[in-house]
């Protein structure tokens, strides 16, 4: 679940993007839904944790804007 939690997120990077949404994970309702119900600090068992979750979206957005620069 983990590996498939993160490519999620880079994904919804990659989307909010090109949707315009600043490089902001908190401004990512997509990204937010993803960490609803967790408590600060605590990862749920068998699941990818809060910041390695806003590093793969903050990846997606990164890479979609330097393909667009291209």
């Amino acid at each position: 679940m983990t590996n498939s939690q993160i490519t999620t997120a880079e994904t919804f990077g990659i989307i909010n993007y090109e949707q315009g949404i600043k490089r902001v994970p908190a401004q990512s309702k997509e990204l937010l839904n993803m960490l609803q119900n967790r408590k600060p600090g605590v990862t749920p068992k068998n699941e990818a944790s809060t910041i390695e979750l806003m590093n793969a979206w903050n990846k997606g957005w990164d890479k979609a804007k330097k393909l667009s620069i291209k």
